[in-house]
């Protein structure tokens, strides 16, 4: 049986899982479990391969998605209909922001159950913050503030390879999942409720993206560099991440005292982003049922508490999620506020490929700042012509 996941630990993540799997393994000595290990930009093109796949021996039995791609694969008919497989599985326990998500849209059958969620958070060394004002929190609560703060940790750091925010993204490009908090928080939209119109063309959304872009443009943030060698926390050369992945751990520094927030906001409130990882089972397989067992258990409470400390995200699940949240005071300090505020992408059968869409804008813009052609002219092109997709990707899609 093969199963597709996302780098969750990162180059890691085959050996964490051989561990983690032992016990479902000596329960289940007649599945033999194969993992392979995709990036989310390549998974999203490996999932269009899926049906040309059949009777391949590489054909996945199992896959683990963004949460808002369930809508695109049910429309596919690449995943199987989890309720026809299993009566008893529901997902009334789990999460609410991930909950609808699981669905067919428009009926009752469960097509992706929801296995782990992360939530976006701003991490932020406090031995480094405290060099250059009194009180970081409230300084990092707003984006001009952060900025600010960027610049006199610049000024007071300005050593080879220091950076004040370490880029979280692998590739070292602009996240499109890290933009979404600006966005929404100016009021922003990817896409209009009816899921008609794009949602780029409106002034907020130029504005949440001119207040990211600040980062890469005043040399905050490293972009398309080294990630092991430049502006990175546990040596020094940085003192503030937005990631998804929580705890001290993600500044790689075990003595220094490390803070965690929401991210700034940017405009009149804190937004969040949320993230959820499902399991999907896929259509027309040899090794469906044995899926379904390894599906079965990664969702079991004990299955979900253990590889959510090991991941550095949040059981899907109800229970699991508030015992993991209480087993840690610093925990409940952290984050209850932080997942009050969230906000979750909705799976629409559009929304995957307008995701693809903000990357690749960002990537272009990227591009643009590190050739030094980057301008508001330039900005306004680029944003015209992501808009002008979008909409003829809602027209196609037909949300």
């Amino acid at each position: 049986m093969i199963f597709w996941m996302m780098p969750d630990s990162a180059a890691k993540t085959q050996e964490v899982m051989q561990g983690f799997l032992a016990p479902f393994k000596k329960l289940n000595p007649d599945i033999d479990v194969q993992i392979k290990v995709i990036n989310r930009r390549t998974l999203w093109a490996e999932i269009f391969t899926l049906k040309r796949r059949a009777g391949r021996e590489e054909r996945p039995d199992l896959i683990a998605i963004p949460h808002y791609w369930t809508e695109l694969l049910t429309h596919m008919g690449a995943i199987v209909n989890l309720t026809e497989l299993d009566k008893t599985l529901r997902v009334d326990n789990c999460l609410d922001p991930l909950k609808p998500q699981s669905y067919k849209k428009g009926s009752a059958d469960v097509y992706s159950y929801p296995w782990w969620m992360d939530v976006t958070a701003l991490h932020y060394r406090e031995d480094h913050l405290k060099l250059i004002c009194a009180d970081p929190a409230a300084k990092l609560s707003t984006w001009q503030g952060m900025l600010e703060a960027c610049e006199s940790l610049k000024e007071h750091f300005g050593t080879t390879g220091y950076y004040p925010v370490q880029n979280s993204d692998w590739r070292g490009t602009l996240s499109n999942r890290s933009v979404l908090p600006n966005l929404w928080s100016r009021g922003a939209c990817l896409m209009d409720k009816e899921g008609a119109q794009s949602g780029f063309n409106g002034k907020e959304f130029t504005e949440g993206l001119q207040d990211y872009l600040q980062l890469a443009l005043k040399n905050y943030m490293p972009v398309l560099k080294e990630r092991g060698s430049l502006g990175v926390a546990a040596l020094g050369k940085s003192s503030i991440v937005m990631t998804r992945r929580m705890g001290a751990a993600v500044l790689g520094a075990q003595d220094a005292p490390v803070q965690t927030i929401g991210v700034p906001r940017t405009g009149a409130k804190e937004v969040n982003y949320l993230g959820g990882v499902s399991l999907a089972v896929v259509s027309g397989g040899a090794q469906t049922q044995a899926a379904h067992k390894l599906l079965k258990w990664l969702i079991s409470p004990g299955a979900q508490l253990k590889y959510a400390a090991l991941a550095g995200v949040f059981p899907a699940a109800e229970a699991s999620f508030e015992q993991f949240l209480l087993a840690a005071p610093a925990r409940v300090k952290n984050y209850t506020g932080i997942i009050a505020n969230g906000m979750a992408l909705e799976s629409l059968l559009s929304t995957g490929t307008v995701m693809e869409v903000l990357a690749a804008l960002l990537s272009d813009i990227t591009s643009d700042i590190v050739m030094n052609k980057y301008s508001a002219l330039v900005l306004k092109e680029r944003i015209k012509t992501a808009a002008a997709e979008v909409d003829n990707i809602l027209n196609l899609y037909g949300n």
